[in-house]
């Protein structure tokens, strides 16, 4: 079976940019994906580490960013994050889908102007230049967790652990299902058809400091210093047609393009512009 090769996301303060139209000229939501790309998983001890990690990040965030963000802000009807494991690179998304933002606002700061936003995360006006990343919404979010994430205390802590360890243990609910999860090994070459109960055994040993210190180098907006730091971050905008701000920046197509030739078009571009590097051929140990 031919080897996948995934494009690797260059790491920079600026996130990588797609943005297309919906399919649909009259779907009114916006959906905002922001897609951060961690590491390679070559089946080694330090990647079992790292995808545990990668597991418990998600199910320590994803429910306090619901309810930051859909609950208390109503900024989208559909706010979630989930872990990536797309053939053998380790990553996380962040996703959020409108009817009422724009993607721009959705990937900003509500309501503020940018030197309130510079202001926010401590950035010298020399900084200026990095618009984007300077009033990422996700990012400001990303950025007030990580003190609630550094005060979780040992015991809500272990809660999360053993939440995890369960969810990872439980039986499939049939045969269907376990021969998917048995043939998605094969497909990606990985052949770890006990995964499960090793990651079990490796969240034992995972301590709050692992975690944080995953959290700094694969998410974290900004440097112990303050400053805005490079990650692997790649911001995908489907934009709809509503009437309001969630049309705002819609990519216009002239003559007779159709939106699968723009899309087709973006993704060109996008390729080119990371000149076809890739995580390369991943060998499992």
């Amino acid at each position: 079976m031919p080897s996948k090769l995934v494009m690797k996301v260059k790491s920079s303060i600026e996130a990588r940019k797609i943005i297309v139209p919906t399919i649909d000229e009259k779907d009114p939501n916006t959906a905002v994906e922001v897609y951060f790309q961690f590491a390679k998983d070559d089946n080694s001890k330090t990647a079992l580490q790292q995808r545990v990690l990668v597991d418990l990040l998600e199910h320590i965030i994803d429910e306090p960013m619901y309810n930051t963000i859909r609950t208390k802000e109503q900024f989208g009807y559909e706010v979630s994050c989930g872990s990536r494991w797309t053939y053998c690179v380790l990553g996380m998304s962040f996703r959020v889908v409108t009817s009422i933002k724009s993607a721009v606002s959705s990937c900003r700061c509500k309501d503020v102007s940018l030197q309130e936003c510079l202001q926010l995360i401590n950035i010298p006006p020399i900084y200026c230049v990095i618009q984007e990343t300077a009033s990422n919404r996700i990012d400001e979010f990303l950025k007030s967790f990580r003190a609630e994430l550094e005060s979780m205390d040992d015991e809500t802590y272990m809660q999360h652990l053993v939440s995890v360890a369960m969810n990872k243990l439980e039986g499939f609910d049939s045969m269907t299902e376990e021969t998917s999860s048995h043939w998605s090994e094969i497909v990606e070459g990985r052949y770890e058809f006990e995964a499960f109960r090793k990651e079990v055994l490796c969240l034992k040993g995972t301590t709050k400091e692992q975690l944080l210190s995953a959290f700094d180098e694969w998410l974290n907006p900004v440097c112990s210093q303050g400053l805005p730091k490079k990650r692997r971050r790649l911001i995908v905008n489907v934009i709809g047609s509503g009437e309001g701000a969630s049309s705002d920046d819609r990519p216009k197509l002239g003559g007779d393009t159709a939106v699968g030739d723009e899309v087709d078009r973006v993704l060109n571009e996008f390729h080119t512009s990371i000149k076809q590097d890739s995580w390369g051929k991943i060998v499992h140990k």
